[in-house]
């Protein structure tokens, strides 16, 4: 015989002293087979007719049980993790568990709640079809699957019915169809169309019914749920509630140092359980788990967050608020910004590439604008949760302006990137931007000017007085002339004007590295991709502004000076793309058309007479004019390109400006700026540079 004791909380050993731990069957070894349903299974009901699964959730602060709709192709991949049910053998020991038969009873345990699948009496006068058919003749009471809090509530008991012939006392396959009925009405489970969300504007929760009569379609799909994914919810579920636990200790500032370092490593463990990263505030992180994202959301560790957020800076009771934004900057606060840190991390994780959750945290938005500035990660999160999504419906002036007054402000050129980030909605420039250029913000721009300058050169000529003289000496007279020449620079003015250098100037002191020339020069590339996001898809606000400014002399002489950077020259060349290719009255060109009668080709065809054949638009040959220089830099650049085989692509920096020219050239083709011969001579020099990469 040997005893067991609790030594400590978390602890159990054996001794062979008496004590009061009793050790009782939970199943036989015989009945622990993975293709039987057994107490202690973690399961899913799909409904096969009506295809959704049986789901137990919160609404209106009452929790209820329905079948939840999904708006996806594939219903049975919309899985929830409100959908889990353990299951429960009964016996008469409430210890005992063991392998389910046709004939046992059993209990559903909601996981995430841990609440139990009980019915109790309908008295909803809403009509329903199905409801009416199986109430019968006779108005015979129905009732509705609900949620009890108590496993040893006599409602809570079912029976599982199958939907094939089969001995009562046989084992319950793990995967099979089956009927759920009621023990203590003797009713059975059913589906209705009575939302039970009604008031929401598309209702996805449809209440179940439990009628006496039996409905052979009415059956339910066991769904087995692997034990990782049970696993990840009680981490997400415990998470919550501790998390809970610690946003109300901090809206009555109440937290203790040690909670504040627990709090800490739980969030740093929650960055790793959803996004695997090794340094959990680095800016590059792993692709984040989708269905681990979803549990964020799901058991509410997102709602957490924010009420970790928001409790140190609220006054609760009425003695005033535990902390100050402000304060967050002092020394002594740093475990506090620590904290804060790390649930915008949470918080931009969770929103990478999911949808729901953009939308979830969007509602914040307002909220989380109130936290810029503090070194908290609050831009970081906004402008990842808002680049390119369909949410510019929260995008307000006075967010795009908050910015604008922390670029005035830092005169960083991470808020210049931030910026750009909140231009962009769906891969298109959204007008609310065009604020960024208003008069009364030029002091954070950077001007470009275009600036001529004339000099004069002096040159010998040979004069001829008429008797051919040549003083003696055989040779010509000559007189001095004098001729006036032009050059053109790019000047950059910055401070309300009050500083001014030329572009190739600051070029060379950057590459110096002389600290004043290569911050602006920075900023001055972080504001022209700023501008080229303004430009997206065509976005005339910010184009007709700019344009007259940056013209495309200006930027194709910045595009091909040699002296610049290559990231900056990338950054004209997008520039110009977005601002003076990709606009009005550029269109499309029709492709090549394959389908054609055979009388209409010829038998013998040259490229002069494909040209020839073509009808030529007026308004595009003048177009063309402007872009003849553009065109000549784009071959001669990509030639220049496919003759340096040793050094291709070694440059990553060089790399981004190929990259920029080749699509700059793909535009030109598409707007029809090529002849088929250019495109023919074009194609040689890429399929060169192609050639000369290394497998």
């Amino acid at each position: 015989m040997v005893y067991l004791t609790c030594l400590c909380p978390t602890e159990v050993n054996s001794v062979n002293c008496n004590t009061s731990w009793k050790i009782t069957l939970f199943m036989d070894y015989k009945e622990n087979q993975d293709d039987i349903l057994k107490g202690g299974d973690v399961v899913r009901l799909f409904h096969a007719e009506q295809e959704k699964f049986l789901t137990g959730d919160d609404y209106k602060k009452r929790q209820h049980v329905f079948l939840r709709t999904t708006g996806r192709t594939s219903a049975t991949a919309a899985t929830c993790s409100k959908a889990l049910w353990e299951i429960e053998v009964v016996h008469h020991d409430p210890c005992r568990g063991g392998a389910g038969h046709w004939n046992s009873l059993f209990r559903f345990k909601h996981l995430a709640t841990g609440h139990y699948l009980a019915a109790e009496v309908d008295n909803d006068t809403a009509p329903d079809q199905m409801r009416s058919k199986l109430r019968g003749q006779n108005g015979l009471a129905v009732y509705n699957l609900v949620s009890v809090p108590h496993g040893h509530d006599i409602a809570s008991i079912f029976e599982l019915d199958p939907t094939t012939l089969t001995r009562g006392d046989s084992l319950v396959p793990q995967s099979s169809y089956v009927r759920l009925r009621h023990l203590c009405t003797n009713t059975w489970a059913h589906s209705t169309s009575i939302p039970i969300d009604k008031d929401e504007d598309k209702p996805i929760m449809c209440k179940v019914g439990c009628a006496s009569i039996k409905e052979d379609k009415e059956a339910f799909a066991i769904v087995p749920v692997s034990a990782l994914e049970v696993r990840d919810l009680d981490f997400a579920n415990d998470s919550s509630k501790v998390l809970g636990s610690i946003s109300e200790k901090l809206e009555k500032s109440s937290i203790t140092q040690n909670e504040r370092r627990f709090v800490s490593q739980l969030l740093r463990d929650v960055i790793f359980f959803v996004g695997a990263q090794v340094d959990t505030l680095e800016y590059e992180f792993a692709k984040p788990d989708r269905e681990r994202q979803k549990l964020l959301r799901e058991q509410n560790i997102l709602k957490q967050i924010f009420k970790i957020l928001q409790a140190p800076f609220k006054d609760t009771g009425g003695n005033g608020a535990m902390l100050k934004m402000e304060e967050l900057g002092e020394t002594r606060q740093a475990p506090f910004r620590h904290i804060c840190r790390l649930c915008y991390r949470i918080l931009k994780i969770s929103q990478n590439d999911y949808r729901k959750n953009q939308e979830y945290i969007a509602k914040q938005f307002p909220f989380m604008q109130r936290q810029i500035g503090y070194d908290v990660l609050a831009e970081e999160t906004i402008t990842a949760l808002l680049h390119n999504n369909r949410l510019d419906k929260h995008i307000a002036e006075a967010g795009i302006l908050t910015f604008v007054s922390l670029v005035r402000k830092n005169k960083e050129c991470r808020f210049l990137d931030y910026l750009a980030d909140l231009c962009v909605s769906n891969h298109v420039a959204i007008p609310i931007c065009k604020c960024m250029l208003d008069g009364k913000n030029n002091d954070i721009l950077i001007e470009t000017k275009l600036v001529r300058t004339q000099f004069e050169a002096e040159a010998d000529f040979e004069v001829d007085d008429g008797d051919g003289d040549r003083d003696g000496d055989g040779d010509p007279q000559r007189e001095p002339r004098y001729s006036y020449d032009e050059e053109f620079d790019v000047i950059l003015s910055w401070d309300a004007g009050e500083k001014n250098k030329s572009l190739r100037d600051l070029a060379l002191g950057s590459s110096e590295n002389c600290k004043e020339d290569v911050k602006i020069l920075d900023y001055y590339r972080y504001q022209q991709d700023l501008f080229s996001h303004m430009f997206l898809d065509r976005q005339y606000l910010a184009i007709n502004i700019l344009s007259p400014q940056l013209d495309i002399d200006l930027i194709l002489r910045c595009m091909s000076d040699d002296e610049l950077p290559f990231e900056l020259r990338a950054a004209f060349t997008r520039l110009m793309l977005h601002m003076h290719v990709d606009r009005d009255p550029q269109e499309q060109a029709t492709p090549v058309k394959y389908a054609r009668l055979w009388s209409e080709i010829p038998t013998e065809l040259s490229i002069d007479d494909y040209e020839s054949n073509m009808s030529k638009d007026a308004t595009k040959e003048s177009v063309k004019i402007k872009f003849e220089s553009t065109i000549h830099f784009v071959e001669n650049f990509l030639a220049d390109v496919s003759c340096h085989k040793n050094s291709l692509f070694v440059d990553n920096e060089q790399n981004k400006l190929t990259f920029g020219i080749v699509n700059l050239g793909r535009h030109l083709i598409y707007f029809g700026f090529y002849s088929f011969s250019d495109l023919v001579r074009l194609t040689k020099t890429l399929l060169k540079i192609l050639d000369s990469v290394p497998e």
